[in-house]
């Protein structure tokens, strides 16, 4: 190993876990975490370009979706960051797995499964191998030694103290004293932190900086030796067809009248609406996953002839399916329409727009003749675009937008709903007069709280401090010293 190397590595690892210690722990999520991301992503990215003097471009691309992702953090405060994380942790982990990899075509979908345990496990061991040879960049044997020593017995010393600590009074003041050294590091808990960071971001450096050709894992291919038949396949197809196109002809005139009305079924325009959108998208999945299957248990010797005639079937059912997808989306919008919009029903709206692209991804592969591993890369590329869009758009204020517009011609608002929706509260009370008496309980739901802490510079986010701002607005001088502005949620 290179000395050289060994620098660049640790002193990135170090930098960058001691910028996670110091502002991600125990810390409001904020600009912080973007600022961690970024680092730790640039990290790998300069380990790797010090060693090889390139940076693949499927790294490259990894990295910045996630350091994107990350700004979600800064920007909003609602409960959509726990799968902002979950996807930043993801895009990190398969950036590790995929160093070198000078393609996309070298990744698979499948790589997604193996993420959690593989990417960790690689990075440690990566961790523990590096540790192991930076004494050996040392020319001298005693030398060697010393460090060898130092990086063995430093972990067994912090952490014999930290529990005696505990019981002998001279040893605790010594902890006491350390941690008013270090100011608000949360002695030992933050240093315990430190060590985890760096375990990691250690790991995914040395990885980046030695290893050239991609170790990308051996993953099974999915291959049956159990075939469906041409003549059960024909089957399936025909009877799916079937009915999903009387289900669309239906619909068409269903634009002449209504269906309850035409029938008269006694089922609620609500209860139409309601019901039908869940249940077409479930339909929908289920078919696209029946020609996923049909697709991937194709016999090999069938004739040029029944390979056409499944293709067009199948063309068929997608074309079908995208029509049932726009039925489910209209009835979304006509239940918004008479009955409000949540978030649920946004999420439905997303999900549908997510499968109708993934069916024109499916129908591209069917004309293909067959389902290559673009088709699973391609549907987790539009899902993390769509995740990618909700984290940035605050959805959460155009739904309370839209209530509002609807309330004012109606008469009708849940301001119980309304008042959960933490990113909307900026947009509940700067429009809370167009409500008319509603307005008074907005008002109420500003209430002084005693114990709340202002937000420190590496906390800041833009929907926290918009929020500050229209809570003052409300009561500018209400509170008592020690006492600051915050949102009931619940309704008394």
């Amino acid at each position: 190993m290179r000395n050289g190397s060994a620098v660049v590595i640790w002193s990135l690892a170090v930098a960058t876990s001691l910028l996670g210690a110091a502002f991600i722990f125990d810390t409001e999520p904020g600009i912080s975490w973007p600022i961690w991301v970024a680092a730790a992503s640039l990290s790998v990215l300069v380990a790797r370009f010090a060693s090889f003097k390139k940076v693949e471009a499927p790294l490259a691309i990894l990295l910045g979706w996630a350091t994107l992702l990350s700004l979600r953090f800064a920007l909003h405060t609602s409960d959509l960051n726990f799968f902002v994380l979950l996807s930043i942790a993801m895009l990190l982990g398969l950036a590790v797995i995929t160093i070198g990899a000078p393609a996309w075509s070298q990744l698979s979908a499948k790589l997604l499964a193996v993420v959690p345990v593989l990417a960790p496990f690689r990075v440690w061991r990566a961790t523990a191998q590096q540790i192991a040879d930076t004494p050996r960049s040392v020319q001298s044997p005693r030398s060697r030694s010393l460090i060898r020593g130092a990086l063995l017995s430093a972990p067994v010393v912090i952490l014999l103290f930290v529990l005696l600590g505990n019981a002998d009074p001279v040893m605790r003041w010594a902890t006491d004293n350390i941690a008013a050294w270090l100011p608000d590091w949360s002695f030992p808990p933050r240093m315990f932190f430190f060590l985890f960071l760096l375990s990691v971001t250690l790991g995914a450096n040395a990885i980046a900086a030695h290893q050239l050709e991609p170790a990308l894992p051996n993953l099974p291919r999915l291959r049956t030796t159990a075939f469906i038949g041409v003549t059960e396949q024909r089957m399936v197809l025909w009877s799916a067809a079937v009915v999903l196109w009387l289900f669309v002809l239906l619909q068409l005139s269903y634009l002449i009248q209504p269906p309850p009305a035409a029938i008269n079924s006694g089922v609620t325009f609500a209860e139409f609406a309601r019901k039908g959108f869940g249940e077409l998208s479930i339909a929908v999945t289920i078919v696209g996953a029946i020609i996923l299957v049909l697709e991937y248990a194709r016999p090999v010797d069938i004739s040029e002839r029944d390979r056409k005639l499944l293709t067009r079937l199948e063309l068929a059912l997608l074309i079908a399916l995208e029509i049932i997808l726009l039925s489910a989306f209209r009835r979304v919008v006509l239940y918004e329409q008479a009955f409000g919009f949540t978030t649920a029903r946004l999420f439905a709206q997303t999900y549908m727009v997510v499968m109708a692209l993934a069916l024109v991804a499916l129908a591209f592969e069917v004309v293909r003749g067959s389902i290559s591993v673009n088709f699973a890369r391609r549907v987790a590329v539009i899902a993390l675009g769509a995740l990618t869009v909700l984290a940035f758009w605050n959805h959460e204020a155009w739904i309370v937008n839209k209530n509002i517009d609807r309330g004012i011609q109606t008469g009708k608002f849940d301001l119980a709903y309304a008042r959960r929706l933490s990113d909307a509260i900026p947009t509940l009370i700067g429009r809370r007069r167009e409500l008319g008496p509603v307005a008074a309980d907005i008002e109420a739901a500003v209430v002084c709280h005693e114990g709340a802490k202002p937000r420190r510079w590496f906390e800041w986010n833009r929907g926290a401090n918009e929020l500050d701002e229209a809570l003052r607005s409300v009561h500018p001088a209400a509170c008592r010293p020690g006492e600051l502005l915050r949102w009931n949620r619940r309704s008394d």
